[in-house]
């Protein structure tokens, strides 16, 4: 019995993969698109293969679905395959159909010779690089980050992998801010081509164990005061890893972040300056942007000796993804949190709890807070209130008065690592990590229950501070 999704009952038709066998040429990428309904079902027959920097194993079984990216052949390769209907697919409607092309002109090379700088960067030095990522919409950062993640790793390196763009999830949900020290390879199957730690699993020696600070948004200027906190007290918890982690230390930091065009509005201004200050920045990589290459140069000229900035290419299979295309996979990396891979299952478990009792926050949009502002009286009194430690939250967090089906139904819970007490938390909500994710998926107003889905079996916290997330969620 397979799970919606999740279809897994059909095996490589080796009949099926003679018939469809493609050459990739050393040096090029194989570009494919593959729609929701379809499952891609491949091998690497002969040859090295990779996807974003992850080596593809030969003659193994892989399966992908939903996604656009791009097989790149450092040796030339063959590989079978062939697709078949995901008959479980809800997003049949609108989807793109399967498309597929060989390219020679790709930016690897200077990928290549890039990470060829950063490994002499660290045997240069005591400590690892501390590489930033910028660029526009659709450059390429997130794939950028990911091969240099894997070819440092393949140098027996463990990076820390930064992800500052809540859009995508990486090993957690949309709306989190995390930092991963990468030993071991990514899972490409995964819908977010990076793994979820409830399903990729962890081995003794190799742990992927994220540090998970929880926006809640999957756009940062939806709270850019919030945001930033948040990411300053992630760059907290790096430091203090590499301080105590000597091979973490030598292999750096890899941060992927949101899109920025150039720093003409102030805050991508201010938001630049926070990431490179409070993670001792060292290498920023521009990707395909001549424009914001200078603005940094420009704006970091007193740090010239301090920070190297450094344009590289855009790749030309770099694609465009709507909005639906990106909420389809949000989704489907929120279903894989709960319900596993075809490859490994988890068993999600319902439970019924009380309303009554629990410790609820919710995220605060900055337009909803400056619009409740703007209705109280002017004085001292506002001036006072903020420097009072149960205000303190108001600008990023509200506790949830009446918790009902119209504001809990069908969204994302956050567990923090903070118990609750009857004061207010104050900035310790602020700077506790996350525990873990539950999903709401009914509210019954009348008993005051509500039934949660937890990805595995276990006792709910309910003596945790819980933090709605502004993500919601269908089963």
């Amino acid at each position: 019995m397979s799970l919606p999704g999740f279809e897994s009952g059909i095996i490589i038709d080796e009949q099926q993969i003679q018939k469809h066998i493609i050459t990739i040429p050393i040096g090029s990428e194989w570009r494919i698109e593959i729609p929701f309904k379809s499952f891609f079902k491949f091998k690497v027959i002969s040859g090295i293969a990779e996807i974003n920097g992850t080596e593809l194993p030969n003659n193994t079984e892989l399966q992908l679905s939903g996604t656009k990216l791009a097989i790149y052949s450092p040796k030339t390769s063959q590989i079978g395959y062939f697709l078949v209907d995901n008959k479980d697919s809800i997003y049949d409607n609108g989807d793109n159909e399967f498309s597929e092309y060989l390219s020679n002109e790709t930016n690897m090379s200077s990928i290549i010779n890039l990470s060829m700088f950063i490994e002499s960067r660290r045997q240069l030095n005591k400590s690892g690089p501390r590489i930033l990522i910028v660029g526009g919409k659709f450059s390429g950062k997130s794939s950028l980050a990911k091969i240099l993640s894997s070819y440092s790793l393949k140098l027996n390196n463990s990076p820390i992998l930064v992800n500052l763009n809540p859009r995508d999830g990486v090993f957690s949900l949309p709306g989190s801010l995390t930092a991963t020290p990468i030993s071991d390879s990514f899972d490409i199957e995964a819908f977010n081509g990076y793994g979820l730690t409830t399903t990729t699993g962890t081995s003794r020696q190799n742990p992927k164990q994220p540090i998970v600070k929880n926006y809640g948004f999957t756009n940062y200027k939806d709270n850019l005061d919030l945001y930033k906190y948040q990411v300053s007290r992630l760059a907290v918890s790096v430091l203090s890893r590499l301080e105590n982690d000597p091979s973490v230390n030598k292999s750096g930091i890899i941060i992927d972040t949101p899109p920025i065009n150039n720093l003409k509005n102030k805050d991508d201004v201010s938001l630049i300056e926070t990431i490179i200050t409070d993670f001792q920045i060292d290498i920023v990589v521009v990707i395909g942007n001549e424009k914001l290459t200078l603005d940094l140069k420009n704006k970091f000229k007193h740090k010239k000796d301090s920070i190297n900035i450094i344009k590289i290419n855009k790749s030309q299979g770099c694609v465009e993804l709507s909005d639906r295309f990106i909420r389809m996979a949000q989704e489907q990396s929120i279903k894989e949190y709960f319900h596993g891979t075809y490859k490994n299952r988890l068993s999600p478990f319902k439970i019924d709890i009380d309303l009554e009792g629990l410790k609820l926050y919710k995220f605060v949009l900055t337009k909803d807070f400056l619009s409740t502002m703007s209705f109280l009286p002017a004085g001292d009194e506002e001036t006072e209130n903020t420097n009072n430690e149960e205000n303190i939250l108001d600008k990023y967090y509200q506790i949830l008065e009446d918790p009902s089906s119209s504001n809990l139904e069908n969204s994302l819970i956050t567990i923090t690592h903070l118990e609750a007490t009857n004061n207010s938390p104050g900035k310790d909500l602020l700077d506790t990590s996350v525990l873990g994710f539950v999903h709401i998926s009914k509210v019954d107003d009348e008993k005051k229950k509500i039934k949660v889905l937890l990805p595995f079996p276990g006792v709910f916290p309910k003596n945790n501070y819980l933090i709605s997330t502004n993500i919601g969620y269908s089963e």
